[in-house]
């Protein structure tokens, strides 16, 4: 197997900027591990059967959030962890190949490499290229790779410093898998590592760090474009109608109102680079029921895209060209009393 290095190299002499960006990627970056090596060695191999429809692909994916901005391409990230989590049916699929047939079973899970000089030509496609966001989405934002081996998992559970947690555990372990266990685990670790003994708060810890899922500012560099903000808000939020309460109980929370999403919304948005804004709609005096808050970005042209518009499912729409059309998207055509930039009701803490 080739080394990072040597992949790069080989990708760069057909593609530049796939190169650089991979090399921008944290797995090739920050964990330099046996997968990393393994996965960029199979997308290598993924190259070379398809470089045409490959290029394609990836020009799409490098129009997700602003290339001078973000840290990194994220859908080029989602098809990285397919690839590490051998996914090879859904790999090939966006590409119109069937990996499914060709994955070699001897050894690590690798592609078998392609013989001969990348010429630019692809294999025939078995099928018509299917890549869209949200089906690289699909198939890669759905979880963790195992990063507590189950062996680890029964040890620390047996070395809980707490009998309310031990008793807990006692059920959960009975009813979940070693993935649910994994999750628990970096959950209550993040909240309270002292019922952990401290024999295992070395192995939790680098767990928590490599966890796709868990760390927030781990995500905010992911969510990195509007698309994937909209994305991540249908897939994670649960509705609440409570008071507003921040951007970080939010993300650790999963659950939201209209205002909860908005300032969740504005904060990935800013932190990628856009220009935002908050706009908030009243037509009835209901506190409730009478108003509703979004956020979104204004374009170079100066038009309003919404990107936040939650009430339980969340829309992108727009863009708007004037504060009138806005607002009555917003208030789903309701006849507006009032309406005000910001939040009605902001959250008491961020």
């Amino acid at each position: 197997m080739a080394s990072i290095e040597q992949n790069l190299a080989h990708i760069g002499k057909s593609n530049p900027l796939l190169a650089i960006e991979l090399a921008k990627l944290p797995e090739i970056r920050w964990f330099q591990g046996d997968a990393s090596r393994l996965a960029l060695d199979n997308l290598r191999h993924l190259y070379r059967r398809a470089p045409e429809r490959f290029d394609h692909m990836f020009a799409r994916m490098n129009t997700i959030g602003l290339p001078g901005h973000r840290l990194f391409c994220s859908p080029l990230q989602a098809l990285f962890w397919m690839l590490q989590d051998e996914k090879w049916e859904v790999s090939g699929m966006l590409l119109g190949l069937d990996l499914a047939c060709e994955a070699d079973d001897e050894g690590p899970p690798h592609l078998p490499a392609v013989s001969g000089p990348t010429t630019g030509q692809d294999r025939p496609a078995r099928t018509e290229p299917a890549y869209t966001l949200e089906k690289i989405l699909d198939a890669a934002w759905n979880g963790e790779p195992r990063l507590l081996p189950g062996a680890n998992i029964r040890k620390i559970i047996g070395g809980l410093q707490a009998d309310a947690e031990t008793q807990e555990y006692a059920l959960l372990v009975k009813r979940h898998t070693d993935r649910q266990m994994q999750s628990y685990i970096m959950d209550d670790f993040m909240t309270k590592k002292e019922v952990f003994s401290v024999n295992d708060w070395k192995e939790i810890e680098k767990a928590v760090e490599q966890s796709r899922w868990k760390r927030f500012h781990t995500v905010a560099d992911r969510l990195n474009a509007p698309e994937l903000i909209s994305y991540y808000i249908n897939k994670n939020f649960f509705f609440r109608k409570t008071p507003a309460s921040g951007v970080y109980f939010t993300f650790f929370k999963k659950s939201a109102q209209c205002t909860d999403a908005a300032y969740f919304a504005q904060f990935m948005l800013d932190r990628a680079g856009y220009k935002t804004f908050m706009r908030s709609v009243k037509w009835d005096e209901d506190p409730w029921d009478g108003l509703h808050t979004g956020a979104g970005i204004i374009l170079d042209d100066g038009r309003y895209l919404i990107v936040s518009n939650y009430t339980g499912i969340n829309s992108v729409s727009g863009p708007f060209s004037d504060i009138d059309n806005l607002d009555q998207a917003l208030a789903c055509n309701r006849e507006i009393i009032h309406s005000q930039w910001g939040a009605y009701y902001p959250p008491r803490h961020y």
